[in-house]
């Protein structure tokens, strides 16, 4: 068995004040439209192509996704909508991507906090947490990979502002 690689990505930023009627229609601001794009021209380029995407379906998500999608080519790439990544927990996050890895070799999810970064942190317990606390920040890719003999290495923790 290959190494698998799960890509957690929080979506970008969203817009507060948007008039939206609930949470989940909530669409990004400008800084999220601008960010999400830069984290597709950095998966790109370090040639971070998923087989598969499993996205909530929250408005920000599946915008962050389509403008991520703009940047890194999509075109053969099966995606999902999954409700159950609104709002899911640290331990759906890992159960959802434990699911999809058994078949799947490179493997992304794009979802929320306070889920994903609790997720990451579950599955590596060492990661190193930046100076500004802040973990996964507003569009953020954390990048893992498990080996054949249960390893798990974080080999990029990437935030748009360094894109």
């Amino acid at each position: 068995m290959a190494t698998r690689r799960l890509i957690l990505l929080r979506h970008a930023k969203s817009d507060w004040h948007s008039g939206a009627a609930t949470d989940f229609d909530r669409p990004l601001n400008h800084r999220g439209r601008r960010d999400a794009p830069r984290v597709g021209r950095w998966l790109h380029s370090n040639n971070l192509y998923p087989d598969v995407i499993y996205c909530s379906s929250a408005a920000r998500t599946r915008e962050t996704l389509e403008l991520v999608g703009t940047e890194l080519d999509l075109t053969d790439v099966e995606i999902n909508y999954l409700e159950e990544l609104y709002h899911a927990s640290d331990t759906e996050v890992v159960e959802i991507a434990e699911q999809y890895l058994l078949d799947q070799q490179n493997v992304m999810l794009i979802g929320h906090n306070p889920g994903f970064e609790m997720a990451l942190l579950c599955l590596v317990p060492d990661v190193q947490i930046p100076s500004d606390g802040k973990l996964m920040t507003t569009c953020c890719v954390a990048v893992i990979d498990f080996d054949d003999i249960g390893t798990v290495t974080l080999t990029h923790l990437k935030r748009p502002d360094n894109s």
